[in-house]
């Protein structure tokens, strides 16, 4: 019984260390891609990169076609922290869904 209590301790701890990834959206331009990241330009002006896009986004609009440059999407991604070669953090975005505003 002991060893079972242990265990079940063991896994419920481990559990409360998990990272959640949160969903973020926002609402920006399609200005193109370029070297395979797609950026966007939200209506202060700022330039967004996304570094990557899931299948279902990139199934539900081909951002390579042309026609959807100077669009406005919504847009839903997530970001995570990585490391790169020089050994420093970097914010990598990736989008997991997209919505054609109206």
């Amino acid at each position: 019984m002991k060893t079972l209590f242990i265990t079940l301790f063991l896994i419920v701890s481990n559990l409360g260390g998990a990272t959640l990834q949160e969903t973020e959206k926002m609402t920006a331009t399609f200005d193109g891609i370029e070297d395979g990241i797609y950026y966007f330009t939200d209506a202060d002006g700022f330039s967004n990169e996304f570094q990557h896009i899931s299948e279902d986004a990139l199934n539900s609009f081909d951002l390579s076609d042309a026609k959807y440059k100077g669009q406005t999407f919504i847009i839903t991604y997530i970001s995570e922290t990585e490391t790169d070669d020089l050994d420093e953090e970097i914010s990598v975005n990736t989008i997991t869904g997209l919505k054609l505003k109206q």
